[in-house]
């Protein structure tokens, strides 16, 4: 019997299995409440895990404790909606955040930005959803499932914390702060990475959204000048350590894919529809280089009135984008809130009907 976290690493490998992967962040507490009788408000890796392994998924995505915006454990207790992460930056929560909040304090990237993120330590808290997590995903039994560790990279980092507008004004004001705080920041998200690789992650899930509606957040000669080079970099370190890297980010980002596809990538996720990535172009222009996780999509689909357009929908991913060539099912988004929970276990349900007659051995 295959495993789900052996389908996992079979697609990782361009190698066909008994039936495509199923995948996707589950980002809406209510389905922690209906399966598991509590909202595991704090993101606890045990629950993450045990949450996939009931929907039905071939791997959960649980991220570390820094990872930027993440809502912490005290807000839960003392009843707050406001709280400020280990760099200073404040946040709010809102009812439609959850699991990160907004970010409306945000620090100004400067020297003494700088030297916090130079100065950063990553604790034990900091690794603590990860340890629980692989304990329960990787049960060594025929219930064992894939675990990606949620981290993140120096654009979303930087952006996040400073606003895209502090951000923009470096470009133009003091690239070359700009350029000590890049690699500053990739530094620290490198570490980091290379303590889940050591953990036994099987892949990072690096969470760097690089677009927007139609284009990149900054112009894709910005991105390569102060970000891609790093980028690249770290993802080969990644690599010479033996993990995977899973690039995660909506938009459209287009502008960049020639750039992004020289890199140690292994998985691209979510090729956001609403935002004009067309999953059939990726596939035949970088299909031997990734795996493909995605796309059908979160906004119209899984939200629709008639829910056989989850399954034309699936269908049409299946027929335009090859299982041998690295596919895992997915949404272009994620569970999130606004889904309706039904139309998420159908989902799962029928990916794995049709991974299976479609897509299998």
């Amino acid at each position: 019997m295959i495993t789900s976290r052996e389908r996992i690493l079979r697609a990782f490998a361009h190698e066909q299995s008994d039936r495509i992967p199923v995948f996707d962040v589950a980002n809406n507490p209510e389905l922690y409440t209906q399966m598991l009788g509590a909202p595991n408000e704090s993101v606890e890796g045990g629950p993450v895990v045990e949450l996939a392994r009931c929907l039905g998924l071939d791997a959960a995505m649980v991220p570390v404790r820094s990872y930027t915006g993440l809502i912490p454990r005290q807000v839960y207790r003392l009843g707050t909606k406001k709280y400020t992460d280990g760099f200073g930056v404040g946040y709010t929560v809102s009812d439609s955040s959850w699991p990160l909040g907004i970010a409306t304090e945000e620090r100004q990237l400067d020297e003494r930005f700088l030297d916090d993120v130079l100065n950063a330590k990553i604790s034990d808290e900091d690794l603590d959803p990860i340890y629980e997590a692989l304990k329960v995903a990787h049960s060594h039994s025929e219930d064992e499932i894939a675990l990606f560790g949620g981290i993140r990279s120096a654009f979303s980092f930087l952006f996040i914390s400073g606003g895209i507008v502090g951000l923009s004004l470096l470009i133009y004001e003091n690239p070359e702060l700009l350029e000590e705080l890049v690699k500053a920041s990739t530094s620290y998200w490198t570490r980091v990475g290379l303590k889940l690789i050591d953990m036994g992650v099987d892949a990072l899930y690096v969470a760097n959204d690089m677009g927007m509606n139609g284009s990149t957040i900054i112009s894709p000669d910005h991105l390569r000048t102060f970000f891609l080079l790093e980028f690249a970099n770290q993802c080969e370190v990644w690599r010479d350590a033996k993990g995977k890297v899973i690039l995660h980010s909506c938009g459209n980002i287009n502008g960049i894919l020639d750039d992004l596809s020289q890199m140690c990538i292994d998985g691209i996720n979510n090729l956001q529809t609403h935002a004009g990535m067309d999953i059939v172009q990726v596939y035949q222009s970088y299909g031997d280089k990734w795996t493909i996780i995605g796309n059908v999509d979160a906004t119209s689909v899984m939200t629709s009135s008639r829910i056989e357009d989850i399954d034309d929908a699936l269908e049409n991913l299946i027929d335009s984008v090859s299982a041998k060539h690295g596919l895992i099912l997915a949404t272009d988004h994620s569970f999130h809130k606004g889904i309706p929970v039904e139309r998420v276990y159908h989902f799962v349900k029928r990916a794995k009907e049709l991974g299976k007659a479609r897509g299998g051995e």
